[in-house]
């Protein structure tokens, strides 16, 4: 399969994905409202059967983001030989872990080896390094996009493994931050360059 063609793929699998999730969140609202009508029903089992629902609707959706993501942010890094080769033994690693440890310890092992491997695309976009690929030209879009992979990788990996973490909020702040920034990093980049050109002449000056 050529690159190209790989990489349409890929953003159309992330989309559906995307897309179906979004379904199951709209219907997990829906179905929080109608059980609300007991203002005591978070006190009862409803609300662990609830819980235990949601997740058995939205982990399979996860693991297929989490599949596509990890094609994706590796391939800023490797040759697409090795990085077919890389997610095969990744997502192999991560199906034994599921199976003897359980799917939270499997999707946290999948999602800390994207957390290590975006951050190190971040930093290497930071230094504007010629060893990463991207699609499109420019600092700014460049940026935006490290941002914004790491930043959801971070939400998805504070929902599956540190819901008890006393930093869950902070964390997901975090991510939602790196989100926001990396959008409009990706939407706006003749705008942020112009602006960073400015800042530096200002700081030059």
């Amino acid at each position: 399969m050529r690159l190209k063609n790989y990489d349409y793929y890929l953003i159309l699998l992330t989309t559906l994905i995307l897309f179906a999730i979004g379904l199951v969140s709209v219907y997990g609202i829906t179905y929080y409202n109608y059980l609300s009508v007991n203002p005591q029903w978070m006190q009862t089992a409803l609300y662990g059967k609830y819980i235990d629902e949601m997740n058995s609707y939205i982990y399979p959706f996860l693991l297929l983001l989490l599949i596509s993501l990890g094609m994706c942010i590796p391939k800023r890094l490797f040759e697409q030989d090795i990085l077919v080769k890389f997610t095969a033994a990744a997502m192999g690693v991560t199906v034994v872990l599921i199976f003897l440890k359980g799917i939270e310890t499997g999707l946290g092992f999948i999602l800390a080896v994207m957390i290590a491997i975006q951050a190190a695309v971040l930093i290497m976009t930071l230094k504007k390094s010629q060893a990463i690929r991207f699609e499109k030209e420019g600092f700014a879009i460049k940026l935006g996009s490290s941002l914004l992979h790491l930043g959801v990788v971070i939400l998805v990996f504070n929902f599956i493994s540190l819901r008890d973490n006393p930093f869950h909020i902070l964390i997901f702040w975090t991510g939602t931050l790196l989100v926001v920034t990396g959008n409009i990093f990706s939407f706006y980049p003749e705008r942020i360059t112009a602006l960073l050109v400015l800042i530096k002449r200002e700081h030059n000056a």
